[in-house]
């Protein structure tokens, strides 16, 4: 098999994953997943496991998403093969619309090593990270929390100066 047949079955196993994202079912992702699976999120908790991973995915999910939608997009670079196993990496492109309806867009960069066993690509290893500086559902929990510090500030202040102002008019 060439190398662009096997990009082709990887590029197939992608499209699985986007559309799992899409329709909240990474349950399609078990058929491609290696028995040793493991997987590093974004917030830097490990799996060692596909039920573990299933499991932290739907609470997240719930907790972030609610219902709401979510898509990405993976933008492969070329892949490495190096015998039975395949190392692949890219950025993805990602829209979240929360439980409020806030829409949310930002980027995400990936890393999936895939073995192959008995002819078929699996994956073994699946990492993915997001940059906190410009990661927009954090910026705008940041602003919101600011916003409230500041209105509470502000009325604590005018109810300082009112006592201040009473106390020494009395």
């Amino acid at each position: 098999m060439t190398y662009e047949q096997e990009r082709k079955q990887l590029r197939e196993i992608q499209g699985i994953f986007e559309h799992a994202v899409e329709h909240n079912d990474i349950e399609q992702l078990r058929a491609h997943s290696d028995p040793d699976f493991s997987y590093v999120s974004f917030s830097d908790r490990a799996f060692s496991d596909f039920d573990a991973f299933k499991q932290q995915w739907q609470l997240t999910r719930d907790k972030m998403i609610g219902a709401g939608s979510f898509k990405t997009q993976l933008n492969p670079e070329p892949s490495l093969f190096i015998d039975d196993i395949a190392v692949c990496h890219g950025n993805s492109t990602n829209q979240m619309v929360n439980n409020a309806g806030e829409n949310f867009e930002f980027s995400s960069n990936w890393t999936v090593i895939f073995k192959r066993t008995a002819g078929e690509w699996k994956v073994l290893r699946a990492h993915n990270s997001l940059n906190p500086f410009s990661n927009p559902m954090l910026n705008q929990a940041i602003k919101k929390s600011t916003l409230k510090l500041g209105v509470g500030l502000f009325a604590a202040g005018g109810i300082l100066c009112s006592l201040v102002t009473y106390l020494i008019l009395r």
